[in-house]
């Protein structure tokens, strides 16, 4: 990764966990710069207002959805793959995630909302073409959804360990 490139990382790093532990009023520019270890003028080279900040996760967030629907279109498993990784919280994804689910509560933060719902047709795309069911994988990427907002507030702890195989159960004795 260029040097540029490790920079403009750090900052959506930097502004990603200002906006998920501290709230959108946290993130400001200064903030930003400042947790990321540069310079304002640093930050305003590459994210010149916070609404650039806030498009630089919803990029984010459309390369790590391009990359889930690649990877889990062509799975057998799929639907096991994706309901087991919806337990967990702690990853890259999940941190732009969290965050632009934070900031696109806000009316001004358009772009936040439009990546959610991008990464939500991503996903829908995925279980569609792994599933062969539209139906089906509509009703799997909601359960999934509960999934992942149960652990998000709870930790791994709040979704019973054998939640998921019996969910799986459900979903796959489903007619298609």
């Amino acid at each position: 990764m260029a040097k540029g490139e490790q920079t403009r990382s750090r900052l959506l790093d930097a502004f990603e966990e200002l906006v998920i532990e501290h709230g959108e009023r946290a993130g400001t520019l200064a903030a930003t710069a400042e947790h990321a270890g540069v310079s304002k003028g640093g930050l305003l080279y590459h994210f010149g207002s916070k609404d650039a900040l806030v498009q630089g996760l919803a990029e984010r967030l459309e390369v790590f959805g391009e990359a889930e629907q690649r990877r889990l279109s062509s799975r057998p498993d799929a639907l096991e793959v994706f309901l087991r990784e919806s337990v967990a919280a702690d990853r890259p994804f999940d941190r732009t995630y969290l965050a632009l689910l934070k900031l696109g509560q806000l009316d001004e933060h358009q772009a936040a909302r439009d990546a959610l719902v991008l990464l939500d047709d991503y996903f829908l795309a995925a279980l569609t073409d792994a599933l062969g069911d539209a139906d089906l994988a509509f009703l799997a990427l909601r359960v999934s959804d509960g999934i992942y907002v149960r652990t998000a507030l709870g930790g791994s702890d709040a979704v019973p360990a054998d939640a998921v195989d019996r969910i799986l159960a459900l979903l796959t004795s489903l007619p298609r």
